[in-house]
Parts: structure tokens; sequence; C-alpha cells
């Protein structure tokens, strides 16, 4: 353990040093939020007849859909990088050479990147839960159960996509092809797939159906773009981890296999 943590510390600090793709996380994260309820905010004073409260329960659930796409969005693109920086920098073969084992070197990718990519979300989270109290205009703001189940769904949808982006970058050794292949599967071939009623509750093994589930007020039976289908908790967690456990064991042993 005590030569565990300096090798995440290293990893966390490699990702801060990418000036680049800080802020541009953190423009994702935070700066997002602020400036779509501030937006919001305006329309709402200008017609509020036309327009409804930005905050409140409704106003805050209806944001967990922009931290879906800005959270994935912010996830693939620190995983990318985590799992593809070190051949990219060509210093893989400087770390292999340490002696280091080379699991080791794969799986401290995961913490590491986390611990830059979730206190991001955290504030942007927690920016979205003052506005749903300060700007809620006198309708029901959302109680404690709605809070926690958003913020436990908004952490799944982050741990999940940044392991994938993980494993595929390291499996891959390109950061921007797993970056394209990502936002190609979360944008379009997910979608469409989820479209098609005769997948069935098949559907229920696309990653961003299983997060779903996590989603607060949601039951088993998951409404679809057509239709609907029914997945259970139990099921939504075991396709997460199953997403989780397969990107990591590939890109484990992209690591483990590759020439130095």
């Amino acid at each position: 353990m005590s030569r565990l943590l300096p090798m995440i510390s290293a990893e966390l600090l490699k990702l801060r040093k990418r000036r680049g793709l800080f802020w541009l996380s953190l423009v994702l994260t935070v700066l997002v939020v602020i400036v779509a309820n501030g937006v919001a905010t305006i329309y709402h004073v200008s017609d509020p007849v036309k327009f409804p409260a930005v905050g409140g329960a409704s106003g805050f659930i209806s944001f967990l859909g922009v931290f879906n796409i800005v959270g994935a969005l912010a996830a693939v693109l620190i995983g990318a990088t985590a799992g593809a920086q070190d051949i990219g920098s060509g210093v893989f073969r400087s770390m292999v050479a340490t002696g280091q084992s080379r699991i080791k070197l794969a799986l401290v990718r995961i913490p590491g990147g986390l611990l830059m990519l979730l206190p991001m979300l955290a504030a942007g989270f927690g920016l979205e839960v003052a506005a749903a109290f300060l700007l809620a205009d006198g309708t029901p703001t959302p109680d404690a159960a709605t809070i926690f189940t958003g913020f436990g769904w908004l952490m799944a949808v982050a741990v999940l996509n940044y392991t994938v982006a993980v494993g595929l970058a390291a499996l891959l050794r390109a950061r921007g092809t797993a970056i394209g292949l990502l936002i190609a599967w979360q944008l379009a071939a997910s979608r469409l797939i989820e479209a098609i009623p005769n997948f069935g509750n098949w559907r229920g093994l696309i990653s961003s159906v299983a997060t779903d589930r996590f989603l607060p007020g949601a039951t088993d039976v998951i409404q679809l773009r057509r239709d609907s289908i029914t997945l259970s908790l139990a099921a939504a967690i075991a396709v997460v981890i199953g997403w989780i456990a397969i990107s990591t064991a590939l890109g484990v042993w992209r690591t483990a296999t590759q020439e130095a």
C-alpha cells in the first residue's frame, strides 16, 4: 500500500500537468452548470409563464440530463488520456525499467484519474443542488433522498465512463481514437440500439441504459425512445460492474503484454 499511494499521486500529477485537459474538464463539469442555470434564469425572469423556474425538484431532475452528457464527456477525456499518456509521451519504457509491476502500472491509472474527475463533478453537482433551492421560485425543492440518489447516479456514470475510457485507450494505445469511439458510442450507436424494439430487454446491457436505473425515481421499467424495458436494480448493477471489469481487464492485459 505504501508503494501504491505514490504511484497514484504520480498519475494524478501527470494529468493535472495537462493544463488544457484540466481546464476543459473544469469547464464541462462546473462552468457549464453556472452558464446553463444563468441563461435559464434570464429566460424565466423575462417570461415566467412560458419558462418555468430553473430550480426546484423538477429543474433539478431535468438538469441531471445535462450532467449525463458533460459528465460522461469529461470522464472520457480524462480516462482516455490516463490510459494512453505513458505510451504517447514515451515514458512507458522508463516506467517498466524501474521494476514496477505492469499490472500495478495499469491499475493505478484508475484511482489517479478519478481523484481529478470526481471532485470536479462533485463541485458541479453541489452548485446544481444550490441552484435547485435558490432558484426554486416557490416551487417544491428536491428532498434528501432525491439529492443523494442523483449524486450516486452521477458517480456511477463518471466511474463507468472513466474506466471504460482508460481500458480502451490502453488497449488501442491511442488517446484520440478511444475518445472518438466512445463519443460515437455515447451520442450515436447506443442511441440507435436503444431505439430498436426487437432487441427487447437485451438493451439493458447498454451502459447508459443500465445507469438510468440509478436515477431518482427510477423503477424496474425504464422508458426508452419508442418503448420500455424491464431492468432490475441488481441487474443494472451487474451490467455496470461488467463494463468496468471487462474494460479494466483488457487495459491491464494490453499493458502487461505490450512491448516496452
